[in-house]
């Protein structure tokens, strides 16, 4: 078995490995919640435009004015910029790939998780609680090899929902209020 202080090095290591995966996911989450709030304001705009076009084409019908078609020209053209970011980046498909990567973060966090009760619980052997570990890393490596970019500004989100917002902590009565009485610890 594990001397103590092999324990506690062992522990510190998951424990950091565990708060870099919370973090990476938060950051891959509010990625995502960035280019879906773009994609739906570029969309509005879209839309928008497409009605103005409509409104001008249809007003040339019965006035011939140069204002007009200048305008008309000008939002189709801003409109044909927006259909061109969208095919260009497609930003449905990058939305998608963050929230995956948040996913298999989620997924792998839950293991750091499970990894620190085996090792508060001491009751596995060290080559075992450390191979596990080796396996979580190197699955891990994988997970950030393929993860897509992020922004600053993201990281920036992420920071005010660990830690202003507090997005990972529950209280142990809101814990109990979602759980059978008979898995609670106190009486709700």
């Amino acid at each position: 078995m594990f001397k103590e202080d092999e324990y506690l090095v062992l522990e510190d290591n998951v424990r950091h490995s565990y708060m870099s995966v919370v973090w990476s996911h938060k950051i891959q989450e509010k990625q995502a919640d960035i280019l879906t709030n773009y994609y739906k304001t570029l969309e509005i705009f879209r839309v928008v435009c497409a009605t103005l076009i409509s409104c001008g084409l249809i007003s040339l019908i019965f006035t011939d004015q140069f204002i007009v078609k200048l305008i008309t020209t000008f939002i189709s053209f801003i409109s044909a910029v927006i259909s061109m970011l969208f095919k260009s980046f497609d930003t449905q498909k990058l939305i998608t790939n963050h929230k995956n990567t948040a996913n298999e973060l989620l997924a792998i966090r839950n293991q750091f998780q499970l990894l620190l009760v085996d090792i508060k619980m001491k009751n596995k052997d060290k080559s075992e609680l450390m191979k596990i570990y080796n396996n979580l890393i190197v699955q891990l490596d994988d997970i950030y090899r393929t993860a897509p970019n992020t922004t600053d500004k993201a990281v920036k989100r992420a920071k005010e929902a660990l830690d202003v917002k507090k997005d990972n902590e529950f209280l142990d009565e809101e814990i109990d209020s979602n759980l059978p009485k008979s898995l609670r610890r106190e009486e709700v």
